[in-house]
């Protein structure tokens, strides 16, 4: 009876070594089913402080975006985390011991913001954000919670970075992949919903949670879309997502923006969601009829209806169909990209999803349709946020905004009107332009400082002297200590990456020959006993 017992034992042991190394294993040879594993960054202590003390920003002019004007030789005084005052810099008085920063030949914008990101639970990220000037982002789930504890440490100013709003989790309701795969690598990031009851009890949970929105990603049935939407709404939580499956390109004419519409849906996350609801003039290369376009531009906005942009993603899927090689190697700022999340979103060659996407003959059609509806949008009056959707293959955190303004104003956007779409707009949208949107006395310091005029050429965002965020001043040579901190640390990362990679495959070996060793050795010892 021992010798069972020793042998069961023995055999439990075995299946629990073997457990921990498949799942070891999976965690190194398939990144994509990890990408929602937290991604440790540099430690807090690490980052630059900056400057937390009153700041005077002298002689700076100053782009308010409450309105299309400029201020000339201004004083911005910031004491305790908000805009202190605001005036020609003759009329006001600097307090004692503020820290001054000559503005002069500068600009002064509020805070840049990215309303559709996913960080794949990169904690460098919100470093990377913050050293391209944005200091607002809005998480739309598919990845570990740890996004929600991020978000409440820098609201208590325990963390450095832009202020996140989290509409967590993704919802799906899809056969697309594996769901218990997939929940289990984003901790419950992506979460299946089967019917309009899980739908709303799932809300429920997230809104006792305290999650900041709810969103729907790919839902096939529209009585689950409904589900969420209805129950969002009864929750006080705002709702954003794609449309329903089943309303896209789903008949004739404007059948699926119709239905749509009724539904009263307040926000979809990509204007591509719009032109999936477009009237097809051809529907083998895509074609859309423009008038469709301007219908559905005009129709949202008198309904209200809140887009954010990601025009650029859909210029990115060409080039990278065009030549993903090229592309990768003319981006400097992949070094700022986590390689877990590389590897585990599929950016690379012989992996990535958007070569396929963006080699259909019907893309460059497809493409010119949403560009079309921007400006359609844009032209209407409609309520537009810019968002990228990073850090889907090849958007880098924060780089990648600066390429979405870009594009817009490519497409035909004023710098005006591009630059409302990063400020004063997420503001509205989330209920906080008391708080931060525009330059004005009382609200949040949340600003950067540019070395050239985004009005007269938006390409300037990127020339950034300095950023603000939440009253804690972070100069030129702060952004680029905590860039190249990103960048080492995970030069870092690949140098263990491959270590582990190399020594994996050894102690397993070993492993498995000290087992068939042990097993033998106990097998004679028991013959002879014998």
């Amino acid at each position: 009876m021992k010798s069972v017992i020793k042998w069961i034992g023995i055999a439990v042991a075995i299946l629990v070594a073997l457990g921990i190394i498949a799942y070891v294993a999976i965690y190194i040879y398939d990144p994509g089913s990890s990408a929602g594993w937290v991604k440790p960054g540099i430690a807090q202590e690490e980052i630059p402080a900056g400057v937390d003390t009153s700041v005077a920003f002298q002689n700076v002019t100053v782009i308010p975006m409450d309105s299309a004007r400029i201020l000339e030789g201004q004083t911005v005084v910031i004491e305790d985390r908000h805009i202190a005052d605001i005036g020609a810099s003759g009329d006001i008085d600097i307090p004692a011991n503020t820290h001054v920063v000559d503005g002069e030949g500068k600009f002064l914008i509020p805070g840049l913001s990215d309303m559709h990101i996913h960080t794949s639970a990169s904690e460098n990220d919100l470093l990377v954000y913050l050293a391209n000037g944005v200091t607002t982002v809005r998480d739309m789930g598919s990845e570990s919670p740890v996004i929600l504890e991020w978000r409440d440490q820098v609201r208590d100013g325990a963390r450095v970075g832009p202020s996140i709003w989290a509409w967590w989790p993704s919802i799906e309701n899809n056969q697309l992949w594996d769901e218990w795969g997939t929940e289990r690598a984003s901790r419950g990031g992506k979460t299946w919903v089967h019917t309009p009851e899980e739908a709303e009890q799932l809300v429920a949970e997230m809104a006792a949670l305290g999650v900041d929105g709810i969103k729907a990603h790919v839902v096939d049935s529209s009585d689950i879309y409904l589900a969420l939407l209805e129950s969002a709404s009864r929750h006080s939580l705002p709702f954003d997502g794609h449309v329903p499956e089943d309303h896209t390109f789903c008949g004739t004419g404007l059948d699926c923006w119709n239905d749509f519409r009724k539904m009263g849906v307040p926000a979809l996350a990509h204007v591509e969601e719009l032109v999936k609801m477009v009237e097809l003039l051809d529907e083998n290369s895509r074609q859309a009829s423009d008038e469709s376009i301007r219908q559905i531009a005009q129709d949202a906005a008198n309904d209200g209806l809140w887009v954010s942009t990601s025009i650029y993603l859909m210029r990115s899927i060409a080039d990278q169909a065009a030549d993903l090689e090229g592309t990768l190697a003319a981006m400097p700022e992949l070094k700022y990209v986590h390689p877990g999340v590389f590897d585990g979103m599929k950016w690379g060659p012989g992996e990535n999803y958007y070569v396929a996407a963006g080699s259909r003959p019907w893309w460059p059609e497809y493409v010119a349709a949403n560009e079309k509806m921007l400006l359609a949008l844009s032209e209407s009056g409609a309520l537009l946020m810019s968002g990228t959707d990073a850090s889907t293959p090849v958007l880098v955190p924060g780089f990648s905004l600066h390429d979405e303004l870009e594009t817009m104003a490519d497409v035909g956007l004023s710098p005006y009107d591009v630059l409302r779409t990063s400020t004063y707009n997420p503001a509205l949208y989330l209920g906080e332009l008391d708080e931060f949107g525009t330059v004005e006395a009382g609200k949040r310091a949340d600003l950067v400082l540019l070395d050239g005029n985004p009005l007269q050429d938006i390409a300037n965002t990127r020339q950034i002297a300095g950023v603000m965020a939440q009253g804690r001043y972070y100069s030129r040579a702060d952004l680029d200590l905590m860039l190249e901190a990103v960048a080492q640390d995970y030069e870092a990362t690949k140098t263990t990456q491959s270590v582990i990679e190399i020594a994996f495959p050894i102690v397993v070996v070993l492993l498995l020959a000290a087992l068939v060793w042990f097993i033998l050795r106990r097998r004679k010892a028991s013959q002879v006993s014998s």
